[in-house]
C-alpha cells in the first residue's frame, strides 16, 4: 500500500528533495512513530529531515537538499510529504494528502543601521565614527544568514564634503547570483558632529531662560551659523528673554534671546552683600534698566549712598566688597548721568 501511494506521489508531483537523492534507496528497519514539524525554521543553508519531521529515531536524519535562501520560505505538499516518510521510513501516523509544511530559512535583515555603520567604517577605518553622522536617502534591506558576520562590503565612496552628499556601492559578500540583491548602490548626506546648545523643551516667545532650559547636545550634525558658535555658556544664558517661540532640539542661535530686563529704573530692590559666613541686605531702589548679569547703580534707601552691583535672575542686585559706594549728592553720580528724579524717588520708601 505504501509503495503503491509513493509511487502516485512521484508520478503526480515534482519533489525537490527526492530528486536530489536516491529515490530507490528505502529505509529498511521497523517504523517510528513521528509527528510534522510544527516550526518550519531552518538553521543553516541545508535542510534535513529532522526539519520536516520529529521523533526520528537515532540514525534516522537524512540531508535532504539546499536550503531556500535566508527569510526565504519553500512548501512541502502532502503528497511530497508521504513520499519523505515512506522513503525514509518515518511512521508519521498523521499523514493527509492536504498537510502542508512552510520552511523558512533563518536570516537576519540588513536596514539603515547595518548600512550607515558599513558607511562610517569607510570614513573612520579603526572604528572611531562617532564625529560623523550618515543620513541615508537610498538603500535596499537585505536578508542574510544569522550567522554571517561580514555579509556586505563598501566601496567606490564618493563624498562631496562640502555638500555632504555621499554615494556607495555596497556588495554581497557571498553573491546570490542575483545581480539586483547582490550590488546595491548607497546615497545619502555626510555630516562631521559637534557638540552645540540645543533646546531641552519647547517655550514660547518672552519666557525667561531657566536652569534647565538648555542642553548640550553632542552629536548634531546640522550647520551652525557662525553666531551660534561665538555664544557664551549656559549658565551665562540663563536669565535671557526668548525672541521667539522655539521647539525641544532646535538649535539655540543669538537672534533667539535678548536680554530681559529684570529691573527697571526707579523700581524698589533688595541690595545683598555676601561674603563666606555673611548676608547683608538693605532696601534700595534701581537707579536705571537692569537684566539678569548685568551691572546697574542703585540707591541704598537707608544711608542715601549709590552702590554699583548685579543684577541677578531673581531681581536683586548683588554687590561685593570692591564696589565702591558714592553720594547721591556727590561730583561723581552727576558725572555718571544718574536722574535727580529717580534718586528723590528713593526718598519714599
Amino acid at each position: 500500500m505504501r509503495l503503491r501511494r509513493l509511487k502516485e506521489g512521484l508520478d503526480s508531483i515534482y519533489v525537490p528533495f527526492v530528486r536530489v537523492l536516491c529515490i530507490g534507496c528505502f529505509a529498511m528497519g521497523p517504523l517510528q512513530a513521528a509527528t510534522l514539524q510544527s516550526s518550519g525554521t531552518v538553521k543553516g543553508g541545508k535542510v534535513y529531515l529532522s526539519d520536516v519531521f520529529e521523533g526520528l529515531r537515532s540514525g534516522q536524519d537524512k540531508l535532504l537538499g539546499p536550503a531556500p535562501p535566508p527569510g526565504k520560505s519553500i512548501t512541502i505538499g502532502g503528497a511530497q510529504l508521504i513520499a519523505l516518510a515512506d522513503q525514509y521510513g518515518v511512521d508519521w501516523d498523521d499523514q493527509s494528502s492536504t498537510a502542508t509544511l512552510v520552511l523558512t530559512s533563518a536570516g537576519r535583515l540588513l536596514g539603515r543601521d547595518y548600512y550607515t555603520n558599513l558607511i562610517k567604517k569607510m570614513l573612520v577605518p579603526e572604528g572611531n565614527a562617532a564625529g560623523y553622522a550618515v543620513e541615508l536617502t537610498n538603500f535596499t534591506p537585505v536578508t542574510v544568514g544569522p550567522e554571517d558576520e561580514d555579509p556586505m562590503t563598501v566601496s567606490n565612496l564618493d563624498w562631496d564634503r562640502k555638500t555632504g552628499k555621499f554615494s556607495a556601492m555596497a556588495a554581497l559578500t557571498h553573491p546570490s547570483g542575483n545581480p539586483n540583491m547582490d550590488n546595491i548602490m548607497l546615497r545619502g548626506v555626510i555630516r562631521p558632529v559637534q557638540p552645540v546648545v540645543v533646546y531641552s523643551h519647547t517655550m514660547p516667545v518672552g519666557h525667561i531662560i531657566e536652569q534647565g532650559d538648555m542642553r548640550v547636545d553632542q552629536s548634531y550634525s546640522g550647520p551652525v551659523p557662525p553666531l551660534t558658535r561665538a555664544l557664551p555658556g549656559i549658565d551665562s544664558m540663563e536669565g535671557m528673554a526668548l525672541a521667539r517661540t522655539v521647539a525641544e532640539g532646535q538649535l539655540v542661535q543669538g537672534s533667539d534671546l535678548r536680554r530681559a530686563v529684570l529691573v527697571h529704573q526707579g523700581d524698589p530692590v533688595l541690595i545683598v552683600y555676601k561674603a563666606p559666613g555673611l548676608r547683608l541686605t538693605a532696601t534700595g531702589r534701581a537707579l536705571e534698566d537692569g537684566g539678569s548679569g548685568q551691572f546697574v547703580h542703585a540707591l541704598n534707601v537707608g544711608n542715601r549712598m549709590i552702590l554699583t552691583g548685579k543684577v541677578t535672575a531673581g531681581g536683586e542686585v548683588r554687590v561685593d566688597a570692591a564696589s565702591n559706594a558714592i553720594a547721591m549728592d556727590s561730583k561723581e553720580a552727576r558725572r555718571l548721568g544718574i536722574s535727580s528724579t529717580v534718586i528723590k524717588a528713593g526718598d519714599k520708601p
